[in-house]
C-alpha cells in the first residue's frame, strides 16, 4: 500500500496569526480542503518530495507530552477556568501562550474540535497518544458531573506532585552514577596517560619494582591494549540489556529487579506506591467507584509487579473482598498501606486516606534519598581516594628508590 504524500503548509488562523505544519493528503486539493475544515485559511501548500524524511514530524504529534508541559497546560487551564473563562476561550489563550510547537499544534486541533461542537473529552480522546490515560478519563468524569474545574485542579496537583516524585527518584539514581563515572574517568586517565610516562623511567632504570607497582603497570598495559575492546563489549552488553528490557519477559524481570535491588529497591517501591495512591485518590475523590479507579490506575502504572498487584486486588474486590483485604498479603505492598486502607474504609474516607498514604510515602522517600546521598557521597569519595592513592603510591615507592640510588643525577 502506497503511503500518502506529505504537504507542508502555512495557513492563517482565527486564533494564531499564522500556523506552519505538515499534513498528509492524496492531493494538494484535498490538503487545502482538509485545512479549511480545520478553520485554517491556506497561504502556501506544497508537496514534500522526500516524504519519508518527515515521518518524525508525524510521530512527534503522537508522542507523549512532557511532564513539564503537562503541568504548565493544567496550571494555565485551572487559572483560566477559575477566572470564569470558558473552556474554548481558555484553550485559545493557552495556544497563544505555549512555546512548545508540538503541544501548540495538538491544542489547536483540540480547539478546532471544540469549535465544531465536540466535547472536550472526545476532542482529547483523539490525542490519547499525547495525553495520559488518567487525564483523559478524568476529563470525561469532570464533564459528566459538571465539575470540570475541580477535576482540573486535582489533575494539576496530581501531576505536580508526580513530577516531584519522579525527579527525586531520578536524583537518587543519577547521583551515584555521576560519581561512578567520574571515578572511572579519572582512573582511565591515570592508567592511559600518567602511568605510562613513569613506566619508561622504571624500565630504563632496571630496578626491581614493588608488587603494587607491577600490578598497576599490568592494569595500565591492559587498558592501553584492550581498553577499546572492553568498552565496545560493555556497550554491546548495554544494547542487549536494553533490547531485552523491551521484551515482555525482560520488562517483567527488570520491574521485579528494580524493587529488590539493594539500597534503591525501597525508593523504587515507594515511588510506585505514591503513584498508585495518588491516582486512586484523584479518581475516588471525584466519585469514581473503586473498581473503575483500579482499572484506570492499572493502565497508568508501568511496573509489571504493581500491575499484578492491581489485577489481583481487582479480582478480589469483584469477588466481594474489602479493598483493604484485597491489597493485603502481597509482597510489593507495605502492611501500613493495607492498614490505612482499612481505616479509610471504616470511616468512609478512602480517597482522603489514599492522599494521606501518598504524602506519607513521599516523606519516606525524601528521607531515603537524603540518607542515600549522605551514605554514598563519603563512600564514593573513599573509593576514588583508594584508587587514586593506590596508583600514586605505586609510582612514588619506586621513585623514592630511584632517588635514593642517585638515578638520573
Amino acid at each position: 500500500m502506497n503511503e500518502l504524500p506529505f504537504y507542508r503548509y502555512r495557513a492563517s488562523s482565527k486564533d494564531i496569526y499564522e500556523v506552519s505544519d505538515v499534513i498528509e493528503a492524496y492531493s494538494r486539493k484535498e490538503a487545502i480542503n482538509r485545512l479549511k475544515k480545520l478553520d485554517l485559511t491556506p497561504i502556501e501548500v506544497e508537496q514534500l518530495r522526500f516524504a519519508f524524511l518527515y515521518k518524525d514530524l508525524e510521530l512527534s504529534l503522537g508522542s507523549k507530552i512532557s511532564r513539564k508541559d503537562l503541568v504548565f497546560f493544567l496550571s494555565q487551564l485551572s487559572k483560566l477556568l477559575h477566572a470564569g473563562v470558558g473552556v474554548m476561550e481558555s484553550f485559545r489563550i493557552i495556544v497563544e501562550q505555549t512555546t512548545n510547537k508540538n503541544l501548540q499544534k495538538v491544542l489547536l486541533k483540540i480547539l478546532h474540535s471544540l469549535r465544531n461542537g465536540t466535547s472536550l473529552y472526545l476532542s482529547m480522546l483523539e490525542h490519547r497518544k499525547v495525553f495520559p490515560n488518567l487525564l483523559v478519563e478524568m476529563i470525561r468524569i469532570g464533564e459528566a458531573t459538571g465539575e470540570l474545574t475541580p477535576v482540573i485542579d486535582d489533575l494539576e496537583t496530581y501531576y505536580t506532585k508526580q513530577t516531584k516524585t519522579s525527579n527525586e527518584i531520578r536524583s537518587a539514581m543519577l547521583y551515584p552514577i555521576v560519581l561512578l563515572v567520574v571515578t572511572v574517568a579519572v582512573t582511565i586517565f591515570l592508567m592511559i596517560v600518567v602511568v605510562p610516562q613513569f613506566q619508561k623511567t622504571f624500565e630504563s632504570a632496571g630496578q626491581e619494582l614493588p608488587m603494587i607497582t607491577k600490578f598497576v603497570l599490568e592494569v595500565s598495559a591492559f587498558f592501553k591494549t584492550s581498553g577499546l575492546l572492553v568498552g565496545l563489549g560493555l556497550a554491546a552488553v548495554a544494547v542487549l540489556i536494553n533490547m531485552y528490557k523491551k521484551t515482555e519477559k525482560g520488562h517483567r524481570f527488570f520491574s521485579k529487579f528494580a524493587l529488590k535491588v539493594p539500597i534503591f529497591g525501597n525508593i523504587n517501591k515507594n515511588g510506585n506506591i505514591i503513584r498508585l495512591s495518588r491516582s486512586l485518590a484523584t479518581l475516588i475523590n471525584n466519585s469514581v467507584n473503586a473498581i473503575e479507579s483500579i482499572q484506570i490506575t492499572r493502565n497508568i502504572i508501568t511496573n509489571d509487579v504493581y500491575q499484578d498487584v492491581l489485577d489481583k486486588s481487582l479480582y478480589n474486590i469483584q469477588n466481594g473482598i474489602p479493598i483493604s483485604a484485597a491489597f493485603s498479603d502481597q509482597w510489593a505492598v507495605d502492611p501500613v498501606f493495607a492498614r490505612m486502607l482499612s481505616i479509610g474504609e471504616e470511616t468512609a474516607t478512602l480517597g482522603e486516606m489514599m492522599n494521606s498514604l501518598a504524602e506519607y510515602y513521599d516523606r519516606e522517600m525524601d528521607s531515603q534519598v537524603e540518607r542515600l546521598k549522605t551514605l554514598l557521597e563519603p563512600l564514593m569519595i573513599i573509593f576514588l581516594a583508594l584508587i587514586v592513592g593506590t596508583i600514586v603510591l605505586s609510582i612514588m615507592i619506586p621513585m623514592y628508590g630511584l632517588m635514593d640510588s642517585g638515578y638520573g643525577m
